[in-house]
């Protein structure tokens, strides 16, 4: 850093700024703000910190506006090397354009591999074609984000990816003023300061810029559990915050998002062993059920525990940050593959699977 004296100062002003009695919190039980209420105010012009400390801010936030952590680059020959395609509604299966009736696909959560096309039908297999009506987009889903190296570890400062389209607040537990520039999805940002708003938290991300904690996946640092060697390569899996970071003994190397299970197929908690790996599977289940589900080819699998849960790429939706899985750990086809490659030399590597903080509803929009 050029300045080392600004990033001390700074951390003094971030201190000071949760027990300074300046006007930080108002005396009531709840915690408000005193100028969530009225961003216009005169004396809420400069929130939470005054004078020094917000000048002290500022000067990082301009030395250190978003964190600069390398991404892993994304490579489209990885990304789109197989056509999935979705079966969008129940359809036969016939074992030439036009030809007899071998099967069908029912209804359900189902992907193809899509071959050649011949006058409106697809192959899908051999002697197996569907008429293209019955199939979505191809690769209309495959996601382009991926996550980041940490050379250094988890820095001090914490950040986060925002996880939806934000217009940021000028004051905590604010609306946006009108015009103001959105922050975009999967934007990362340092979290320069912390308040508390009807006990939710609201971070400042930059200058007059207050996000809600839930438009944002925060990555948090966390002990090596009981049961993991040191030295040893494991997986830190926070469902709460919907992110992974990985870990070589008690260094952070890497950190990005995921989609764990939803509510009715909930990723099982504690600490487990990845026992079985496939650099391609299929996955199903469900069958003969509505919800049923069929993916071909799934890519960068680790399976950890009895129930069938695996880390794996996901080629069928970008919603990272989001619960919308079977229960397995969801990670961007980029990411999947670098954790697989990353474990080699530890095939046997160790996942941990937490809550970091409770689901709650009834947060502000």
């Amino acid at each position: 850093m050029r300045y080392p004296w600004l990033r001390k100062l700074a951390l003094l002003a971030l201190i000071a700024a949760f027990w300074s009695p300046s006007g930080l919190l108002s005396a009531d039980s709840g915690g408000k703000l005193n100028c969530a209420a009225n961003q216009t105010a005169p004396e809420c012009l400069s929130p939470i910190v005054y004078g020094v400390e917000m000048r002290a801010i500022e000067a990082e936030m301009a030395i250190n506006p978003a964190p600069s952590f390398p991404r892993l680059p994304v490579d489209d020959n990885v990304l789109y090397r197989r056509p999935f395609r979705r079966v969008e509604k129940p359809t036969t299966i016939h074992d030439a354009p036009n030809g007899n009736v071998v099967g069908a696909y029912p209804e359900g959560f189902i992907f193809v591999v899509a071959g050649k096309s011949v006058d409106g039908w697809v192959q899908v297999g051999p002697n197996a074609w569907v008429q293209e009506s019955a199939l979505g987009p191809i690769n209309k889903a495959v996601s382009r984000f991926s996550g980041v190296l940490l050379p250094e570890g988890l820095p001090t400062r914490p950040f986060a990816w925002m996880l939806l389209d934000t217009r940021p607040s000028r004051t905590p537990g604010a609306k946006p003023v009108a015009g103001t520039p959105e922050i975009k999805r999967y934007t990362m940002v340092n979290i320069f300061a912390v308040a508390v708003v009807d006990t939710w938290e609201w971070y400042l991300v930059g200058p007059d810029q207050w996000v809600l904690q839930t438009r944002v996946a925060k990555v948090k640092p966390i002990e090596r559990p009981e049961g993991i060697e040191a030295g040893r390569k494991w997986f830190a899996v926070d469902l709460y915050e919907q992110t992974l970071t990985a870990y070589e003994g008690d260094k952070a190397v890497f950190a990005t998002l995921i989609a764990s299970g939803l509510p009715e197929w909930g990723t099982d908690e504690g600490v487990h062993k990845i026992f079985a790996r496939y650099e391609e599977t299929r996955m199903s289940g469900a069958e003969g059920k509505p919800q049923y589900w069929y993916l071909p080819l799934v890519p960068y699998v680790m399976y950890f525990n009895n129930s069938e849960q695996a880390l794996h790429g996901a080629y069928w939706h970008d919603g990272f940050g989001y619960r919308r899985s079977r229960g397995c750990i969801n990670l961007s086809i980029t990411d999947a593959k670098w954790i697989y490659e990353w474990t080699q030399d530890q095939p046997d590597a160790y996942v941990y699977i937490y809550h970091s903080g409770t689901y709650r509803p009834g947060a502000p929009q």
